[in-house]
């Protein structure tokens, strides 16, 4: 299901991109450039990026981070890690979406 997941949102980002080309041009252009390596190293970005997916309950975002997530060589533990602040903040329904990282993880391995 993640693989699927992650191959639907490409698809349909670029169908938006046909008919939003320079909007969708400037958001990549944008995210690109928020999780490139500045004061704070990428991999720290990606894991805030991940907490904030969970927080907003985001399901394809969530999928999207993880892949990112592993293929920076983030661990699991890190993502859980990083998950565990959104539990504190956001109580059971970060718990069960910090569930979804875990499957996303275990679909993606």
């Amino acid at each position: 299901m993640t693989l699927n997941t992650l191959k639907k949102l490409e698809e349909n980002q670029k169908k938006i991109a046909g008919v939003l080309p320079e909007a969708m041009a400037n958001f990549k252009a944008f995210h690109d450039a928020a999780l490139k390596d500045g004061v704070l190293p990428a991999r720290e970005k990606i894991l805030i990026g991940l907490a904030i997916a969970v927080s907003k309950q985001c399901s394809y975002c969530i999928v999207k981070y993880v892949n990112t997530a592993m293929e920076a060589g983030i661990s699991l533990e890190e993502m859980i890690e990083a998950c565990g602040v959104v539990i504190l903040m956001n109580g059971g329904p970060g718990a069960a979406y910090t569930s979804l990282v875990l499957e996303a993880y275990e679909d993606l391995s």
